[in-house]
């Protein structure tokens, strides 16, 4: 038996197995997460009951590991018309096939992404399809957030800066290195624009302070008060901020 749960908005696959043991458990699976429940009590009312439990315990377990569900979320479907929304801003796909072997993405014109992709299945369509979204994406807001690295340095910080780069990264939205190389997730386009902000400001600060001491997020709050929201949002929102 199967169920989809609702987890900070992303819907999870839920199997439910019934066994011969005391008490209820959950594992993650490769594709579901696994509610293994005692057969004797499992029927009427009890099927809501273990959910609710399956669904709360997933929650703290996702409070203190933002993205160990990523894997159920599976990959976004990209279609011919549809609207590409990053960065505050709206863009027309344009998909179609072609005789090629590789993809090719363009602005073909304000608003209009003009996608060719080869004739694939649509699991390797869709890969493609992401892969390329990326690669605009990363061209496209360079400038942007280069001009955000300027604008908060000048304002704040005034360190010298080797290199801003903007990177698919999952592991965290953003570093700053001992040479002074500020990296940024291209993922924190879907975030809004004072998170994105926020996280600027935090890769900003690692020049005066390469740690997160209480020093650091002094400097931090001295610039941005509200900032563990900002923090908050980025945690529940880790699979949902994504291609």
């Amino acid at each position: 038996m199967t169920y989809y749960i609702d987890i900070d908005g992303s819907k999870i696959p839920l199997r439910i197995i019934e066994e011969k043991r005391n008490g209820a458990r959950v594992a993650l699976g490769g594709t579901h997460v696994i509610l293994r429940v005692p057969k004797a009590l499992f029927f009427g009312t009890n099927v809501d009951k273990h959910v609710e439990w399956a669904k709360n315990w997933l929650k703290q377990l996702k409070s203190t590991k933002p993205q160990v569900l990523d894997r159920y979320l599976g990959l976004k479907k990209y279609e011919d018309g549809d609207i590409f929304t990053i960065g505050g801003q709206n863009f027309l796909l344009e998909i179609s096939e072609a005789g090629r072997e590789s993809g090719y993405i363009k602005l073909h014109k304000e608003g209009v992404l003009q996608i060719l992709i080869p004739d694939k299945n649509n699991y390797d369509r869709q890969k493609l399809l992401k892969s390329l979204l990326i690669k605009f994406t990363q061209k496209y807001f360079l400038p942007e957030i280069t001009r955000k690295v300027k604008y908060f340095n000048d304002l704040h910080f005034q360190k010298p800066i080797s290199n801003v780069r903007l990177k698919y990264n999952k592991s965290n939205w953003g570093s700053c290195s001992t040479g002074k190389n500020l990296n940024f997730s291209v993922r924190l386009f879907f975030a809004p624009e004072d998170v994105i902000n926020y996280v600027v400001i935090h890769e900003l600060a690692h020049l005066v302070e390469m740690n997160h001491s209480d020093r650091f997020w002094n400097i931090v709050g001295s610039i941005m008060p509200d900032y563990m929201e900002k923090e908050r949002i980025l945690k529940i929102n880790s699979g949902r901020f994504d291609f």
